[in-house]
């Protein structure tokens, strides 16, 4: 739906008819990234997607980040786990904040994870998750920031940077599971 080329392999086709079970406290959505995962990166989202706000998903244009590192870092392969919404508490906090996050067996995604959950959840149900909130990203950006994705609304996907010790009521973290990033292969099950 979305135009993206990277393809699963018949084997991992096979391996996908069935999701792991993640029990979670809010909604999370779960997505398979193929081994095939060269160029699933934001750069490549935002050449394949686009900024014009009339056609969605898009990105919106604020090109600061073209330039930067993390843009390039192709999404892992395997599954995704990710909460749809900042995690409540996580409001008004500054990154480190994800320490006790990961007491309870979640970790910060990575950018192009929340830019892929946030196409793929608007792709199937025309839903644009994110509207008035940003998440922390475990990317780093230039001057010692840390990469935010959210507000994903009628101009498109935000990509900002924060400094680690920045907190609004604006910013959380759309944690992501840690310990699932593959299924079991049939003989496992």
């Amino acid at each position: 739906l979305l135009g993206i080329p990277n393809r699963f392999s018949d084997q991992e086709r096979q391996q996908h008819k069935t999701t792991s079970i993640v029990v979670a406290e809010d909604d999370v959505l779960g997505f398979p990234v193929p081994q095939a995962n060269t160029g699933l990166n934001i750069l490549n989202l935002n050449k394949l997607l686009g900024t014009n706000p009339s056609k969605q998903p898009s990105f919106f244009d604020h090109p600061w980040y073209l330039d930067e590192p993390f843009v390039l870092e192709d999404c892992e392969p395997g599954w995704h786990f990710i909460h749809m919404q900042v995690i409540p508490d996580s409001i008004s906090q500054p990154i480190n904040y994800v320490r006790s996050l990961e007491r309870r067996g979640m970790e910060l995604p990575t950018a192009a994870e929340i830019a892929l959950m946030l196409f793929l959840h608007y792709a199937g149900t025309g839903v644009q998750l994110l509207q008035k909130k940003h998440t922390w990203c475990k990317d780093r950006a230039s001057l010692d920031r840390f990469v935010t994705v959210g507000a994903f609304g009628r101009n498109g996907l935000f990509v900002s940077g924060h400094p680690g010790e920045y907190a609004s009521r604006g910013l959380g973290i759309c944690a992501k599971v840690k310990g699932i990033s593959q299924l079991p292969s049939t003989s496992e099950k």
